[in-house]
């Protein structure tokens, strides 16, 4: 049921037969369209007690919906002996940004970014354009809003993420580090599957580090992003090992996974002065994804180069 909806989001409520309420912020790629919320299949299957927060478009979660939108939903949360709140990236920022706001007893957040503002995170331009000075004044998550316990799920291998995780920790109290190695800025994915989320909800609710843990390993192994990730770490290092992984598992990456190692890999050619192969998997991935500006933008600056030495060659 809608109840609440404004200019920047919507709060959708599920009763269910949980212990505890489950409040739900989404991640970037999905939006409100007046009935879905992130986790809704999750908590249909499971009964899970659910407040879905979902936002009209990429613009996490601006402060002044957000108290509205609390405040509409006062008689839900009041009625919640317990409050978990559970999201990835812009979501997981709004987990940990509003633990306060709804007295959160406990915290789940995958991959959230201690803001988006480029004054505070320079190092991380991936979502810069987003940010609205209107929206977002003073947006940074803090000590203050801290409540209850919290929880990180992040891959330390990517450094963007492990920077945004750490700056949190350091801030916030009770928030602790769960490393799930080697799943990218896709760490949710490795949680996937109702058995498995409810085992990480129940062990984030009873602050059981040691079942976290075990959790996490399962999941890593278990990840379907692993092949891909590994691959795209080895071209740095070990590029045959990661041409051997992209011929044995390739076919199972998703699509975005498999241009990323083409770019990926295509870079590493670039710095082993292998420009023609370069070439060919830059336009092998653009044929996948027709139209993609970075691609064209890489290609074309590929060519460039490759006329330059033409013609320095020619010239001898």
């Amino acid at each position: 049921m809608l109840i609440y909806s404004d200019e920047n989001l919507e709060v959708i409520h599920r009763p269910g037969s949980s212990p505890y309420l489950l409040v739900t912020f989404n991640e970037m790629e999905i939006q409100a369209n007046g009935s879905r919320y992130w986790g809704q299949r999750f908590c249909e299957k499971a009964d899970i007690s659910a407040l879905g927060f979902i936002s009209r478009r990429p613009n996490w979660f601006p402060a002044a919906s957000v108290v509205k939108a609390v405040e509409a939903a006062s008689p839900i949360l009041k009625a919640a002996p317990e409050r978990i709140l559970y999201g990835h990236s812009q979501g997981g920022y709004a987990a940990l940004r509003y633990r306060r706001r709804f007295n959160a007893t406990t915290a789940i957040a995958f991959c959230p970014q201690v803001s988006i503002d480029p004054r505070s995170v320079p190092y991380d331009n991936r979502f810069h354009r987003h940010f609205s000075p209107e929206l977002h004044a003073n947006m940074g998550i803090s000590p203050d809003q801290a409540a209850g316990h919290a929880y990180i799920f992040y891959d330390p291998y990517h450094a963007i993420d492990r920077r945004h995780a750490e700056r949190i920790a350091a801030l916030q109290a009770e928030t602790h580090l769960v490393p799930v190695y080697m799943t990218g800025h896709g760490t949710v994915r490795a949680f996937t599957g109702t058995e498995r989320a409810l085992s990480l909800i129940e062990a984030c609710r009873s602050n059981d580090r040691a079942r976290l843990s075990t959790l996490a390993r399962a999941a890593r192994i278990d990840a379907p992003m692993r092949p891909y990730q590994i691959a795209v770490a080895a071209t740095a290092r070990h590029p045959a090992w990661a041409d051997r992984l992209h011929a044995r598992f390739g076919d199972r990456f998703a699509l975005r996974e498999r241009v990323n190692f083409l770019y990926h890999r295509a870079n590493r050619h670039i710095r082993d002065d292998d420009i023609l192969s370069a070439r060919d998997l830059l336009e092998t991935a653009l044929s996948l994804l027709p139209g993609d500006p970075g691609l064209k933008y890489r290609l074309r600056e590929l060519d460039a180069r490759i006329l330059r030495e033409r013609k320095v060659a020619s010239a001898l």
